[in-house]
């Protein structure tokens, strides 16, 4: 045999552990009570240093044994296996972890750095290492290929990866958990718990892709395209009819109690009517042929109704209707506030404004004080929020914001804008007193959703999921 031949054999048996010299003795799965080890001749043995290093996977704080072979940190590949949910098996010499699904499949050997991930071949910067009849492997590699990630600052490791996409539609759920879209061809609705890599796929129903929610945050309620309402158990996803009326439905609302869902009826918008959740009995509340009404609101108490009407022109001639006679009068279009007393027999609507601002998300507090978001139709001033008291006095809510979002939450308002600086902020507006900054960032604020006791906020920030609580901003989704 030549000289560099010999060489290279000689190289090989220092460096690698074949299947003969390592045998891995793995459990099938996490929580059996054995420990991987591995048994290997003193000749395949690799001198390395031993350590340990602290890590939150999964929100719970664990310490993994490490080794630094060749300038690089390896984790005890039982203890990844255990932490992430992984199973370990041995299979004709090599090594195999499989996710907690069955997602997702490692296969690798000891000493060698090439391994396969879900049939793909890979390669590890450092091979994995045998040390005290235990073998370390690279950490991001073994993580990412099992379907978890590496997340935040400081890094902690997640057993399962944050959904990526682009997400909107958000609401709260009774448990705590927050629902929203995945934009899509198809219809994905997920549900996403406080930490980070905790959720898992709602609904894919299309009827059910949005809804209006129950006070208590237990149901919606959504119609399909025929008109029929539906109510979807926002624990368990289960959706059934509701009635048999197939009127179009539109701004669906939930009475406090859960025992009604108001909604503006008929194709142009003209009625208001309700069901009663219990029996599907449908009762018109009004029915005044106004046309083109929308963000119906009802009060805690259900003796009023507010919403708005988007007044359009009115068209004029003379007594032969002649083509050249007829004008269009804008003077009193626009878009209006109206109220009415639900507990009146008869009663009728009444106008909360007249001026020509646009009119957006109106809210009714619990003093009857009803809030809405004010924009100038022209564009030359900046949108606010203004109050409108029972008795018609009117107000502005001073914010250093130009408001683009509002709704009622713990008796007040939240309401989100962007600041003179461009930043991108979220404020709390009691009924009385001073607003309270509840979060503010560099990028755009598209959507938020308030918890039912107010204390927790869903932003769509930046195209990502973000949830806040205590001014603590905990992302998502990637």
């Amino acid at each position: 045999m030549k000289k560099n031949q010999l060489f290279s054999v000689l190289m090989a048996s220092a460096l690698l552990v074949s299947v003969g010299e390592a045998s891995v003795y793995a459990a099938a799965g996490p929580g059996s009570g054995k420990t991987p080890t591995v048994k290997t001749s003193a000749k395949a043995a690799v001198k390395v240093k031993e350590g340990v290093k602290a890590w939150t996977v999964n929100g719970a704080q664990t310490t993994f044994k490490t080794v630094d072979a060749g300038g690089y940190k390896l984790y005890s590949i039982s203890q990844l296996a255990a932490s992430l949910g992984a199973s370990i098996a041995n299979e004709s010499g090599s090594l195999v972890l499989k996710d907690r699904a069955g997602l997702h499949t490692i296969k690798l050997k000891a000493g060698s750095k090439s391994y396969s991930l879900d049939g793909e071949k890979r390669n590890f910067t450092t091979a994995p290492t045998v040390s005290g009849g235990k073998l370390y492997v690279e950490l991001s590699a073994i993580v990412y290929g099992l379907g978890g990630e590496l997340f935040g600052s400081p890094l902690q490791i997640l057993g399962a990866a944050r959904p990526q996409g682009e997400f909107d539609t958000l609401h709260w759920a009774a448990d705590g958990t927050v629902l929203a879209n995945l934009e899509g061809e198809t219809a994905q609705v997920y549900k996403f718990a406080a930490n980070p890599g905790s959720y898992g796929l709602f609904s894919s129903d299309e009827r059910a892709s949005d809804f209006s929610v129950s006070a208590d945050r237990r149901y919606g309620a959504f119609t399909d395209e025929t008109g029929l309402l539906y109510v979807i158990d926002l624990t368990s996803g289960a959706v059934k009819p509701l009635g048999t009326d197939t009127a179009t439905k539109t701004d669906l609302t939930w009475s406090a109690d859960g025992t009604s869902i108001y909604y503006i009826q008929g194709d142009k918008q003209e009625k208001i009517s309700q069901i009663s959740v219990d029996t599907g009995t449908v009762k018109e509340l009004l029915a005044d042929k106004v046309e083109n009404k929308s963000e119906l609101r009802i009060s805690a108490d259900g003796k009023r109704a507010v919403y708005i009407v988007n007044i359009t022109g009115s068209a004029k001639n003379d007594a032969d209707s002649t083509e050249d006679s007829l004008t269009i009068d804008y003077s009193k279009a626009g878009e209006q506030l109206y109220q009415l007393d639900l507990a009146t027999k008869d009663a009728k609507p009444a106008a909360l404004t007249t001026s020509d601002d646009n009119k957006l998300y109106p809210e009714i507090l619990a003093d009857g004080t009803v809030v809405y978001l004010s924009a100038d139709p022209e564009g030359k001033t900046a949108n606010a929020l203004k109050t409108v008291k029972p008795d018609g006095t009117a107000a502005n809510i001073a914010l250093d914001i130009e408001v683009t979002w509002a709704q009622a939450a713990g008796g007040g308002i939240i309401a989100s804008g962007t600041a003179a600086d461009g930043t991108s902020r979220i404020y709390s507006v009691p009924v009385s007193g001073s607003a309270q900054e509840l979060f503010r960032t560099k990028a755009d604020i598209s959507e938020v959703s308030v918890s039912a006791d107010g204390g927790k906020l869903a932003v769509i920030t930046g195209g990502k999921l973000v949830e806040i609580e205590n001014g603590k901003a905990v992302q998502l989704t990637r």
